[in-house]
């Protein structure tokens, strides 16, 4: 306490991926390094608010990739999960094709890919579909806003917030699931089985009031 008290102390935050990722670009440029936007983002994000991290990746990725930063070697060297799978699960969602969610479940496990790795991108996809039914203009920035704009008409709000808590809850229950190929292919199945109510309430309807004689009203109950 006493050293402390002499000390000028500085309380640091974390830095947002955008400007994390901003530093990398001017980096590369400064280096004249070619390095692709979509590798840099996944950078910035495996950075988690860190710029050493981030810095410290970067130079990982470019001895990785042979004096380059390109998005598939990156994706590779963190152990990234590929846009492309998350997409067809959502689109296997719409069409409702269980047989395809399971063989996406079963080619992460074939690949060495991470179930937490998988939920954690599919919940980001959900998050950036609600960002473009609730504020289309903040979507307009995401490097998949096309596909994420046509995802948002297909789906209802409530649809979409209903997957995102199953995917969180089922990221969240893979340290108790007997093995993670079967606590992701259990959180897909749940994404199948359940949808919003008709009316767009959670859980069963209200109680529907029964009149006994004048005055006296009760309740039905469930």
């Amino acid at each position: 306490v006493t050293v402390l008290s002499r000390c000028l102390q500085f309380n640091l935050k974390p830095l947002p991926p955008a400007s994390i990722a901003a530093r990398i670009d001017a980096i590369l440029e400064a280096e004249g390094i070619a390095g692709e936007s979509a590798a840099v983002a996944l950078i910035a994000r495996a950075a988690r608010g860190s710029m050493r991290d981030g810095l410290s990746l970067l130079d990982q990725a470019i001895a990785y990739g042979g004096g380059e930063v390109r998005e598939s070697v990156t994706r590779t060297m963190l152990g990234a999960v590929d846009r492309g799978h998350v997409y067809r699960i959502v689109d296997a969602l719409g069409a409702g094709d269980g047989a395809a969610l399971l063989a996406e479940a079963d080619g992460f496990a074939a690949l060495g890919l991470s179930a937490a790795a998988a939920l954690d991108e599919l919940a980001s996809l959900f998050h950036r579909i609600a960002v473009a039914q609730v504020v289309p203009a903040a979507a307009a920035n995401f490097d998949d806003a096309e596909r994420v704009a046509a995802y948002a008409a297909r789906m209802s709000p409530e649809a979409v917030q209903l997957a995102y808590q199953i995917v969180a809850q089922g990221r969240a229950d893979l340290a108790i699931a007997p093995d993670e190929s079967i606590g992701l292919s259990m959180t897909l199945l749940r994404l199948l089985a359940f949808e919003p109510a008709a009316d767009g309430r959670d859980g069963p309807p209200p109680a529907s009031p029964r009149k006994q004689g004048p005055g006296v009203v009760t309740v039905d109950a469930f």
